[in-house]
């Protein structure tokens, strides 16, 4: 069937999509009036379920009060929820610069670091997404890398952390290169949509050292990690390390509204006391995106949702250990409420896991989960189940 629109990340012709006619909190529904269980939580950002009554009534609200306003305008909830996420992220002093998504996060993140180090080359890993913006795609590891418009005299790959525990293969490349080239290594904290790939705490140490031996900044994506994913707040809360930029969208607003952010530190803020920042949006720290982000903060401060995510992790990923004697699958790798069931054959088509009522990532050898962190337990063990026999073909 041919739209009027772009299907996203395909070959226009056969791309997949399903009819709907409206979203309740877990389920897709389909205008034959068929449920589909959304155990990803779409693309990662719908964490708090597809119409979380608690961010659609502050975007309500917030429609009927001030919809639009200036990116000059300050008003209290642009202080107060912009002060609690800093409070929320742990790394002291610093500030935050909004956007609209995670790719324009990395963006910002990028232009920033370059422009403090006055130095232009950043590393990241080829198992690794980062965004679908120039600067973004051209730091991005997997096949979108492949756009001939990457910006690849900027941009350097690192070998992935089973491969170089100890980073000595990486400092080669940064003496090879130069440090004094290098301002920045950009790093997915948990690799998302390339297969969940769980560095070691001994790995970020490593980075962390050279990060500092060599005046390079740590920038740390968490576009998908942060907001509880991972189990815990964000993803580097995993880790004793400090990133000094972290790129925000995604579950930041449940996928309620199109909201991204940086925090950078102490020491970059202050740069700008005396630079200018030569970065802006129209819709900067857009007033509807900060009521979904304040609803989402007090939601997860909640002691509610603490316990509940307590619990779903421990009976997801038990759940998860069950699928290991299945002939088909390969490995399964999770932290928190994000897994990937790596397989030995090819998973059903992605027709075939609607038709199912799952709806999943699915890759050529691989498929993703992460469902809403809210989630009934037993709705996620139908979920589960669902697809463990959808594993179970021969």
């Amino acid at each position: 069937m041919s739209f009027p629109f772009f299907m996203t990340w395909s070959k226009q012709k056969n791309a997949s999509s399903f009819n709907i006619t409206s979203n309740e909190t877990y389920c897709f529904r389909t205008p034959e009036g068929k449920e589909i269980l959304d155990m990803s939580s779409t693309s990662y950002q719908a964490s708090f379920g597809l119409k979380n009554s608690e961010i659609c009534q502050a975007i309500s609200n917030q429609l009927k009060e001030m919809p639009v306003t200036s990116p000059k305008a300050i008003w209290p909830n642009k202080i107060n929820t912009t002060k609690k996420l800093l409070i929320e992220m742990n790394l002291g002093e610093g500030k935050i610069f909004y956007t609209n998504s995670g790719s324009e996060a990395i963006e910002n993140a990028l232009k920033i670091a370059r422009l403090v180090k006055k130095k232009n080359i950043v590393l990241s890993r080829r198992k690794s997404y980062h965004g679908a913006t120039l600067g973004a795609v051209s730091i991005t590891g997997d096949w979108r890398h492949d756009d001939p418009s990457t910006v690849d005299q900027w941009s350097a790959f690192i070998p992935e952390p089973d491969d170089d525990p100890n980073c000595e293969a990486t400092e080669k490349i940064i003496l090879d290169i130069g440090a004094e080239k290098i301002a920045a290594i950009c790093l997915e904290t948990i690799t998302g949509n390339n297969g969940v790939i769980i560095p070691s705490k001994g790995w970020y140490n490593a980075i962390r050292a050279l990060c500092i031996k060599h005046n390079i900044f740590l920038i740390l994506d968490e576009v998908i990690c942060g907001f509880y994913r991972t189990g815990k707040a964000f993803g580097y809360q995993h880790y004793n390390i400090k990133p000094d930029l972290v790129c925000l969208a995604k579950g930041m607003t449940g996928g309620h509204f199109p909201l991204g952010a940086v925090f950078v530190n102490k020491d970059i803020s202050n740069y700008f006391e005396e630079n200018v920042l030569p970065c802006g949006l129209t819709n900067y720290a857009h007033p509807i995106g900060l009521a979904a982000l304040q609803a989402v903060l007090e939601l997860t401060e909640s002691g509610d949702f603490q316990r509940h995510q307590a619990r779903l992790n421990e009976f997801f990923n038990t759940e998860l250990d069950s699928f290991r004697s299945l002939p088909n699958v390969k490995d399964v790798r999770a932290k928190g409420l994000l897994a990937a069931i790596d397989l030995n054959v090819a998973p059903p088509a992605w027709e075939a896991w609607i038709d199912a009522g799952i709806y999943l990532i699915r890759q050529e050898n691989r498929i993703i989960l992460a469902p809403p962190l809210v989630m009934p337990t037993d709705l996620l063990k139908k979920g589960l189940d669902t697809i463990k026999g959808m594993l179970s073909y021969e």
